[in-house]
């Protein structure tokens, strides 16, 4: 009740008349407080009612961007409303089509494509993101440009087009180099950059840019932070660097960012390390959300599984010549598909000497033939001589 009244005390506040700067901020604030209030007593549709039928022309453009952009935040806060937050952006899109309001457009577009890169549907934010760019660079805005190159990053990322995600990010950089860049934003460009790179499989420069997104964030307290510090020490598992990763455990920052997420990363490492599928395998069910619920650190941990599955598979099948797959599947507590799918794969890849049974469900492995060069040596040896004998011939007659 008590939320209640003070909800309708400050809409009785905006009746105010906003003539002078004073009473602009005034309002400013009001607007602010109320999307607060309203996320505290979990009514997220109130704040959408206020941006779609209030009136924000008392603001200059770009400070009425700010207003909706901060409540729209505040709605960020509220668990499963991404929804809500896309429906929105769609009407807000609407508004500003009719009344002709194109910077404000361009605001809420970027955000709907950040919030569809959310949840992986980079098709459709691309589809955004490509019909505005075209626009923004005609009014050669260079701190929209920025923002839109940096989600056009994100989006060509989680489609597995790294050329292009490179491309969009060099570009942000450029723009970011021409004008002033907010340390929030240079974190987040630190941090792309930092992912395309692990990507790459250069987890050096990857920790040295995370690392510096890291600071930023932490000196913001912006709660990015902790993914930084994740991704640090996803490189330097990754990089099999067993005493950093302790290091950023026990430090400083691994005490203050202590928690189930930097518990996950370090049970992904013990078991790793251990090269035990199983354990690796129950690790990652115990910590489904913290590892799969990140794309960035649930494709490097794919990798991890894969390369354990392998050496388990090899230690497994190593001292036959004939195996039932049946064998192997209890082996190794995995399922019969799994287990085949990963075995003709390598033997496709020739990292298996062998073949698959499939009507006695059984691998066969051949016997691996050393070459001997032993041969090969002495015929190359001969040819060799046979030119020497050859030139002393022709050396002798000329002799004579």
């Amino acid at each position: 009740m008590e939320g209640n009244q003070d909800v309708e005390q400050l809409l009785s506040q905006l009746h105010i008349s906003a003539s002078s700067e004073e009473q602009l901020k005034k309002r400013e604030q009001i607007y602010s407080n109320l999307a607060v209030k309203y996320c505290k007593l979990n009514q997220p549709e109130k704040i959408k009612e206020i941006i779609l039928t209030h009136d924000f022309s008392v603001f200059n453009k770009t400070r009425a961007a700010k207003i909706i952009r901060q409540m729209i935040d505040q709605v960020a806060n509220i668990p499963n409303t991404t929804q809500l937050q896309i429906e929105m952006c769609e009407s807000l899109i609407e508004y500003c089509i009719k009344e002709k309001k194109t910077y404000l457009k361009h605001k809420i577009q970027i955000r709907l494509a950040a919030l569809f890169h959310s949840i992986e549907k980079f098709t459709k934010g691309l589809e955004i993101v490509e019909g505005i760019v075209s626009d923004v660079r005609k009014a050669d805005d260079k701190h929209l440009l920025l923002e839109i190159y940096l989600i056009e990053s994100k989006l060509y990322f989680g489609l597995s087009n790294l050329a292009k995600a490179k491309a969009s990010l060099t570009a942000s950089r450029a723009c970011a180099n021409s004008i002033y860049c907010t340390p929030s934003v240079q974190a987040d460009i630190d941090m792309m950059a930092g992912v395309l790179y692990a990507e790459e499989r250069d987890y050096r420069t990857a920790y040295s840019y995370f690392f510096e997104s890291f600071e930023a964030y932490n000196a913001l307290e912006d709660s990015k932070a902790l993914y930084a510090l994740k991704y640090m020490l996803l490189c330097k598992i990754m990089s099999n660097n067993q005493e950093d990763v302790y290091q950023l455990l026990n430090g400083k920052h691994g005490l203050k960012f202590s928690g189930k997420d930097l518990q996950a990363m370090k049970s992904v490492n013990e078991s790793y390390q251990k090269k035990q599928l199983i354990e690796f395998t129950k690790v990652l069910e115990e910590y489904s959300q913290e590892i799969k619920g990140d794309s960035v650190i649930r494709l490097h941990i794919q990798q991890l599984y894969d390369q354990l599955l392998e050496k388990n598979l090899f230690q497994v099948i190593q001292p036959y010549s004939r195996v039932q797959i049946s064998y192997v599947t209890d082996r190794m507590q995995l399922d019969p598909m799994t287990i085949q799918q990963k075995l003709s794969e390598l033997i496709l890849d020739k990292k298996i000497d062998g073949t698959l049974d499939q009507g006695n469900d059984c691998l066969i492995l051949f016997d691996t033939i050393k070459n001997d060069n032993l041969y090969k040596n002495a015929l190359s040896v001969f040819q060799n001589m046979n030119g020497v004998v050859d030139k002393l011939f022709d050396r002798a007659k000329q002799a004579k």
